[in-house]
């Protein structure tokens, strides 16, 4: 079947297949023409449809205009938890590792059990909080502290001492 003969739906549902699968030329093309009917009939693209198409433009490069228009669709629907996904995993494609945390952290908030966002904060990881808070995380003496609690982790001395 043509691009052209898939309803709406049906463009959003191949494009989201293809997302998962890694397929970014073909799911850029679907999302592509997804959004190209809306903007034709001077609708309003879904938010989720938007985030989707925003995340293939990252990966083809086009990180600018997929961030932008990931940012759009946040703001146009703050509470879809895709969105949230679809914009962490442009930013890591930009290397922005802190800007991705961030983007969880605003998605969880909105959505605190959802499954996609949960897993990418455990895989990313969070950063511990400075062992002596009052003071800036790259202060000399948290970030000694902060080597000595990573080395003893886990030792009965970090128990002891109730640093962890």
């Amino acid at each position: 079947m043509e691009i052209e003969e898939y309803s709406d739906e049906e463009l959003l549902e191949r494009g989201r297949e293809a997302v998962k699968l890694e397929q970014w030329p073909r799911a850029t093309d679907l999302l592509e023409a997804y959004v190209g009917r809306f903007t034709a009939r001077g609708d309003i693209v879904p938010a989720s449809g938007l985030a989707s198409y925003a995340l293939c433009l990252g990966h083809g490069r086009q990180l600018r205009r997929g961030l932008d228009l990931g940012k759009k669709a946040q703001n146009a629907d703050p509470r879809n938890p895709h969105v949230y996904w679809c914009l962490a995993q442009i930013h890591l494609l930009a290397k922005s590792r802190k800007e991705a945390i961030d983007t969880i952290e605003r998605g969880l908030r909105a959505s605190p059990d959802n499954f996609l966002l949960l897993r990418m904060r455990k895989r990313l990881g969070v950063r511990q909080p400075p062992p002596i808070p009052f003071l800036d995380r790259r202060n000399a003496l948290n970030v000694s502290l902060g080597r000595l609690i990573y080395k003893l982790k886990g030792n009965a001395a970090v128990l002891a001492l109730g640093l962890v």
